[in-house]
């Protein structure tokens, strides 16, 4: 008996050494990426990975940081997986893919098509469905080597962390690679994403340039086919009708003789469809609070006619992208998602839908209920109420 315990405890201990010996791996011999870059030019594929140095993410015994520390990796080939397996060739330690959580597209790709890209993202075992998905028309090298503040990781950056400065002022809303696969598949459905740039003149130290990223606007799809790019100024109207919005800014009554400036919270949207014969007529209905953060001018004083005023120029802004929509071929608000999400029939009848949907007549009314709430200021009694709201 004695013999057979001994026996066992031996096998025991030679199977937990080995294990030891050949499964665990210090940290340190690990190459962990951060992040996936993808391009298409000259009818190859392009693949980066972005590698962070470890000493700018946790804190040192000494408490010093040096300057944030960069790796970008590139690979080429006929496909995406080609490419991104030519970095193994010089990656000196094996690569952990599990900490991914950017996925960073070039224009140029969108339009060739990534469904090779994410189909390589949902088979194999290390990859997470995650990700930040991003789109960019620059260089995907630049945008990976830009660094964050205060010799921070690059990883306190809108590249990796969206969600700070989204909570602060909403245009884009930043999309995760599960969520833009699940839409793929859905007939009908937009999607949104938003593009990345480098902005080089907006922030400096010691009067040199400090190059920082920035959100300049966003491209759409409609399955995984390409449809159009829209910058930043032409997508006001998105951060209305858009899931996601937090909080919002604008000028009133126009941007460029404004009286007052009003922040808007949380605006909830909702499509409402109208049969007028053969053409299908959606209207739009936002609800939000809202709250004055500055006053230039000493009119719109009153309660009522500020409300309906920032009602007004908030309906602009949500026609005017439905406009550019149009000219761009892009049905930026999901109204024939909705057709066939809620009107099935109509959507089958009609298919395909869309042309019918981006038409001017399309949209029929737009009604907002807006209620501000306070003026921001205890010294501000301007705003007299008239118990609308």
């Amino acid at each position: 008996m004695r013999k057979s315990i001994c026996t066992l405890v031996l096998i025991v201990e030679l199977l937990i050494g080995s294990g030891c010996e050949t499964d665990m791996k210090n940290i340190e011999k690990l190459n962990y990426a951060n992040a996936i870059g993808v391009d298409y030019k000259d009818g190859k594929y392009y693949a980066y990975i972005q590698f962070i140095d470890f000493q700018n993410v946790a804190k040192t015994t000494d408490g010093q940081k040096g300057p944030a520390r960069i790796w970008i990796g590139e690979g080429v080939g006929y496909t995406f997986e080609e490419a991104l397996f030519q970095t193994y060739e010089t990656a000196q330690e094996r690569i952990i893919w599990g900490h991914v959580t950017v996925l960073l597209i070039s224009e140029s790709a969108f339009k060739e098509g990534i469904k090779g890209i994410y189909d390589s993202f949902s088979r194999y075992h290390e990859y997470r469905l995650t990700p930040w998905v991003y789109a960019t028309r620059e260089s995907v090298k630049d945008i990976f080597s830009v660094p964050g503040f205060y010799q921070r990781s690059p990883l306190s950056t809108i590249l990796h962390e969206p969600k700070g400065i989204h909570s602060q002022t909403s245009y884009v809303t930043s999309i995760k690679l599960q969520q833009l696969m699940r839409q793929i598949n859905e007939p009908g459905f937009t999607s949104c994403i938003p593009t990345l740039a480098v902005n080089k003149t907006q922030w400096s130290e010691k009067n040199k340039p400090e190059p920082k990223l920035m959100i300049d606007g966003a491209i759409f799809l409609k399955r995984d086919s390409y449809r159009s790019y829209f910058p930043l100024k032409e997508l006001s109207g998105l951060r209305w009708v858009k899931p996601g919005t937090i909080r919002a800014g604008i000028p009133v009554p126009d941007r460029k003789d404004p009286s007052v400036q009003i922040v808007v919270d949380n605006p909830k949207a909702s499509l409402t469809y109208m049969n007028s014969g053969d053409r299908p007529q959606y209207d739009v209905k936002m609800k939000a609070t809202g709250y004055i953060v500055s006053r230039t001018k000493d009119d719109l004083l009153n309660f009522q006619q500020l409300t309906d005023e920032t009602e007004k120029a908030i309906e602009v802004e949500i026609r005017s992208l439905f406009q550019t929509g149009i000219a761009k071929k892009t049905d930026v608000l999901n109204l024939e998602y909705n057709l066939f999400r809620y009107h099935y029939g109509e959507w089958k009848a009609m298919s395909p839908a869309e042309d019918s949907l981006l038409t001017d007549d399309a949209l029929h009314d737009i009604h907002i209920d807006l209620n501000i709430t306070h003026t921001s200021s205890e010294k501000n009694k301007s705003v007299q109420g008239t118990g609308r709201h």
